[in-house]
This record gives structure tokens, sequence and C-alpha cells, in this order.
């Protein structure tokens, strides 16, 4: 008797979980807790049940962008909205994030000239972390400029950016190669790769010391003293090139520092 009165309750209940509203909250739910790949199917369920709704479009584009699946929705929005340069401005944001996260920033770039609901200040604004994604800081800066005397706080961080990065020092490849060449981890320890270039010192040293040892207590023709010096050569000549890999690696890591500092201003202010 009790599973008779209790089946119509629990079929209500099954009922009432798929409603319109209900599947909203749940859509929503899944997006603050990080279910991006499951958030896509409730809003695309949703958008079907109601096409003209913007924000459940705005939803599903911000799924697809954050589960990663980049191409899908790009498909999604062509479909959503034919005409890409009518679209509202945070669907036009999120398809620009979309087209950044794939670095197709071309393509982004065209969009962002067409675009109707994007203000000028922001196609600036957006230009310009491309610019800064793709380490062109001149052109960044240059970009930037067309900005004017607007205060806003995403310029404001970007122009302190392009600062560091155009008048930072930075290491030159040449000049810890030739250091290296001089004397074997110098060039390392200038490019702050303290460990390596003492490594390198080190090893060189011990190399050329024994062999000059084999040389002077054999003779020239022991075989040690070659196997040694080869070694020790190998060694000191691919120093040479580590040590302006390591001036490249240490100017790369600066940028990368930079565009990371980009990113955060920019996910903060959009």
């Amino acid at each position: 008797m009790t599973v008779v009165l209790l089946f119509p309750f629990c079929n209500g209940f099954s009922q009432d979980l798929y409603t319109y509203e209900n599947s909203k909250k749940f859509g929503e739910y899944l997006l603050k807790s990080g279910q991006f790949d499951l958030a896509t199917k409730e809003y695309e369920r949703l958008v079907f049940l109601n096409s003209s709704n913007d924000s459940l479009k705005l939803n599903l584009i911000k799924a697809y962008r954050l589960s990663g699946k980049f191409d899908t929705g790009l498909l999604r929005v062509s479909q959503l909205y034919p005409e890409t340069a009518e679209m509202p401005f945070p669907h036009a944001m999120e398809y620009s994030k979309i087209l950044m996260n794939k670095r197709s920033f071309p393509e982004a770039v065209s969009f962002w000239n067409e675009s109707k609901s994007i203000p000028a200040e922001d196609k600036i604004l957006l230009k310009t972390t491309t610019l800064i994604f793709d380490s062109k800081f001149k052109n960044a800066q240059a970009q930037l400029s067309q900005f004017g005397n607007v205060q806003n706080p995403l310029a404001a961080g970007y122009q302190s950016i392009l600062d560091r990065g155009l008048n930072g020092k930075k290491k030159s490849p040449f000049l810890a190669a030739a250091l290296s060449t001089i004397v074997p981890g110098t060039g390392k320890a200038y490019t702050k790769n303290w460990k390596d270039g003492l490594i390198s010192f080190v090893f060189v040293g011990v190399m050329a010391f024994q062999s000059y040892r084999m040389f002077n207590k054999h003779g020239i023709n022991d075989a040690r003293g070659w196997i040694y010096g080869t070694i020790g050569t190998g060694f000191y000549i691919g120093n040479i090139y580590g040590s302006a890999k390591s001036a490249n690696d240490y100017n790369r890591k600066k940028i990368n520092t930079l565009q990371h500092e980009a990113s955060a201003l920019f996910n903060t202010y959009y």
C-alpha cells in the first residue's frame, strides 16, 4: 500500500525536476560548479526549448569555452548568430575569448573590425591583448596609443606591462656564448642559471685536467688523454650553445611572466 501511495509522488517529483525553470537552475549549477561538459549538454537542451532566449545562448557559448570545446563553440555561434557582427556585446566577448584561446588572432581582429556591438575602446583593448599574447610588444604599444587619455584600469595595466617589456633589460645570447667561450659556465651564470654554470665550469675543468694529466704522464698517444679531451671538448662546445639558449630562455620567461599578468588583468576586466 505504501508503494502505491509513493509512486504518484515520485513520478510528480521526477517530472518537476525536468521543468524548464528547474533545468535553468541546474544549468547554472553545472556552470558554477565547474561541470562544463555537462553544462553544454544541459544548455543545448534549454536552447532547443527556448531558441529566442539570449541568456541561454550566452551560457551555452560560455560552457563550450570553459569546457575547451572551442571548435564546437565557434560552430554553434555561427549557427545561433549567422550575422556575427550583430551579436550582443556579452556574446561577442565570449566569441572573442574562444578565438583568442585558439590563438586565431587574425580572425579575431577581423571580427572586432566588423562587430557593431563592441565599442571602439574595447576593440583597441582587445587588439592590444592579442598583440601582447603574440609577443608583439611594439605593435601593442602602437595600438594602445590610440586609446588616448581616457582613464581605464586595463589600459593602465597594459601600459605598465608594455613599459617593462620594451624597456626591461634582456640577456644577450651572443654575450652569453662569448663568456662561456672564454670561461666555461660563465655565460650561464650571466643568465642567472648559476647551477648549470657551476656544473659546466667544474666538468670542463675536470676533463681538461684529466686529459692534461694523462698526456703528461703517459705521452701524447695515451688513449685516456684523448678520451678525456674529446669528452671535455664536446661538453665545452655544448656549453657555448647552451649559454646562448639559456639567454633566450631567460628572455622568454620574462615575456611569459608579462603575458600571464596581461591574461590575469584581461580575465578580471572582462
